[in-house]
């Protein structure tokens, strides 16, 4: 990312890192990084932050945990992170995947939002980092299980120790902040002149690989409350792919479900070492799938569509909805860069 790029997300809290002290808690280093803003995407299918050095990461969301003999084996790894805490011992991202960990779709990502946010702590240098806020979205802030679950990620004035990539590091949170996904992406959307009628209703759609999130917003950003559809994401469109292919090439064994999102995320539709080609198989339900959706989107938002400006698409797999987007008139739209909007809309809440 270049720097007109970076200013104009406004990031401002990893573009000008200063150092600071960390408060003197009972086992951190006296002296250590502040950061006064870490955005941490807790994607169920990729994980995405921006590092003390103002750059965007992203990497698969699969954790595998190791034994401790499994551990002296393990070597780094290109997008994935070794995080060592509590005596145990965890791998993150592309070598989890290798080593046939579970993709965060497969369980409730906010239960293991613990392990995953550590991928994303470092600081810009030394050992030590004091967070003064983290930004994390989830699908829904009145699940009171989840917001518990992301709000003990806050450990100050305690510390937390842990090996990160073979690093051993401090760091305390002060102040979790957590919004309903979709949230943050209206409001920037909103910002950024993104809706041509903002005076009236808009709408995003947040298509994921967990859930698939439609939320309608008025202007000033207050969510209307019977207009919230929350579906599954692309994993249920991947588990109808994986049904299909078996039966049709005649395959003993169950297609797995990350290696069939991977190939529509390429876009290529090859399925393992044999590269079978599954693209008919994805247009015929993907058609399916879009339709369900937008009888359902449909259905519940029938009271507010003669009010509603625009629905904006956003998500890693906000491009299977190009259909859609035709049929619509362009109403519905994907935003740019789909992919990363949700992490560049919540490093710019206020």
């Amino acid at each position: 990312m270049n720097e007109p790029q970076k200013a104009a997300l406004g990031l401002q809290e990893t573009l000008k890192p200063s150092l600071s002290v960390v408060p003197n808690t009972h086992n951190a280093p006296q002296n250590g990084h502040l950061r006064p803003r870490l955005t941490f995407d807790l994607g169920n299918r990729f994980l995405k932050w921006i590092d003390p050095n103002g750059e965007i990461q992203c990497i698969p969301s699969c954790i595998k945990e190791c034994s401790k003999h499994e551990w002296k084996r393990v070597k780094q790894y290109p997008n994935s992170v070794l995080v060592e805490i509590d005596e145990k011992f965890f791998v993150i991202g592309e070598l989890a995947q290798q080593l046939n960990g579970q993709p965060t779709f497969t369980k409730n990502k906010c239960e293991l939002a613990e392990i995953l946010v550590l991928a994303a702590i470092q600081p810009l240098h030394g050992q030590s980092v004091h967070i003064e806020r983290l930004i994390v979205s989830i699908p829904n802030t009145l699940n009171e299980e989840d917001l518990t679950a992301i709000q003990k990620l806050a450990n100050y004035p305690l510390a937390r120790e842990f090996k990160r990539n073979g690093q051993y590091l401090v760091y305390t949170v002060a102040e979790v902040e957590i919004y309903d996904e979709t949230q943050p992406a209206f409001k920037y959307a909103r910002d950024q002149g993104f809706f041509l009628y903002p005076d009236t209703k808009n709408g995003i759609w947040d298509i994921g690989g967990g859930t698939s999130i439609s939320r309608i917003y008025l202007p000033n950003g207050q969510p209307v409350f019977d207009a919230e559809i929350i579906l599954p994401g692309t994993k249920s469109l991947a588990h109808l792919i994986a049904v299909e292919l078996k039966e049709e090439f005649k395959l003993q064994y169950s297609p797995g479900l990350p290696a069939i999102m991977d190939a529509i995320a390429r876009g290529d539709y090859l399925y393992g070492a044999d590269k079978v080609d599954f693209s008919a198989i994805f247009e015929k339900v993907c058609a399916q799938w879009v339709e369900s959706a937008r009888s359902e989107i449909r259905s519940k938002w029938v009271a507010h569509l003669h009010e509603l400006g625009e629905v904006l698409i956003v998500g890693g797999s906000a491009g299977i909805a190009a259909p859609l987007c035709q049929a619509s008139g362009d109403r519905f739209k994907i935003a740019p860069d789909p992919q990363l909007f949700n992490l560049i809309a919540m490093a710019n809440m206020e």
